[in-house]
């Protein structure tokens, strides 16, 4: 029996750890940096799956993360989504902030932990959102 996936982004649990297995070929400066955005103002009934859908549009998705209530479980209306390459995650910010979801506009930014915003302001760019952000 063959246990090879001739398309592994066809599978609904895709890996998240594929450390190592063909990433060599951005190099500079990019390990151990996540291309990662906020997206909030979320209906509670959104899922993980329909953010994944919408936001390939952008480029490839790597991971979604719901962010949910630890003692009741339920969502708390916004989630993380995590780009292949930093030029996807801008373009979302860019062109999907009020874009609208299960009847809610949602928000676009920079997530916190992100280096977008330095990337962004190095190459000129011009986000609405950029200058929005809550400090810590």
């Amino acid at each position: 029996m063959w246990s090879g996936n001739p398309n592994p982004a066809s599978g609904a649990g895709a890996s998240a750890g594929g450390a190592g297995a063909g990433g060599g070929q951005n190099s500079n400066n990019n390990q151990g940096q996540k291309h990662d955005i906020f997206v909030g103002n979320l209906a509670f009934n959104t899922t993980e799956e329909q953010l994944h859908q919408v936001f390939s549009e952008v480029g490839r998705v790597l991971k979604v993360r719901m962010v949910t209530d630890q003692e009741t479980g339920k969502p708390r209306g916004f989630a993380f989504v995590e780009f292949q390459d930093p030029q996807a995650a801008l373009s979302a910010i860019r062109n999907m902030n009020d874009y609208e979801l299960n009847g809610r506009r949602v928000r676009v930014n920079f997530s916190n932990s992100s280096h977008l915003e330095a990337l962004a302001g190095k190459l000129g760019m011009d986000l609405p959102n950029a200058s929005s952000q809550q400090g810590g």
